[in-house]
């Protein structure tokens, strides 16, 4: 009987390291498998840092433009603001010019309404001393044709002969 059981305890060992090695190498080829997968995936991840270091630089390059272009919005911007306070600056000038302008000619204005008011009074009041001159010489003149009328009368007067006494 030992030796039966030595048998099947031998049976049971080479069924025991049969299926330890059928485990075994059912196992080999899982870990080749979880292997080859761990090399893709670590190939993807590579891919993907590689991809994201990428992104990142091409982050990094859009977040220098951006700086750049905020940088030339302000630098614009302080353009402006300049070009405004010049504008500004014309603008009253401007505005001052106008309005000396506008006194200038006021004043000439009223000095010419003024020159005028003198010319339509100087105007008038020889009008005034024509007309009155005119009357003066027409009474002159009528006056005078009434002398001549009335000389006249007198030189016929004189050159008529008396008429000689009647007597009576």
């Amino acid at each position: 009987m030992k030796e039966l059981l030595k048998t099947i305890v031998i049976i049971l060992l080479v069924i025991a390291v049969g299926y330890f090695f059928y485990q075994n190498d059912k196992l080999v080829k899982q870990m080749t498998k979880l292997t080859e997968a761990d090399s893709v995936h670590a190939i993807t991840i590579t891919d993907f840092d590689h991809n994201l270091n990428d992104l990142e630089l091409q982050f990094i390059g859009r977040g220098k433009h951006i700086q750049q272009f905020q940088a030339a919005l302000a630098q614009m911007n302080a353009r402006l603001d300049s070009i405004d306070q010049i504008f500004a600056g014309k603008i009253e000038q401007v505005n001052t010019n106008i309005a000396e302008l506008k006194m200038e000619m006021d004043n000439q204005f009223s000095t010419l309404k003024t020159s005028q008011d003198d010319l339509n009074e100087r105007l008038s009041k020889f009008q005034r001393e024509t007309n009155r001159s005119l009357t003066d010489l027409q009474t002159a003149i009528s006056r005078m044709g009434r002398e001549f009328t009335d000389l006249e009368k007198r030189v016929k007067t004189l050159e008529t002969p008396p008429a000689p006494p009647t007597k009576k």
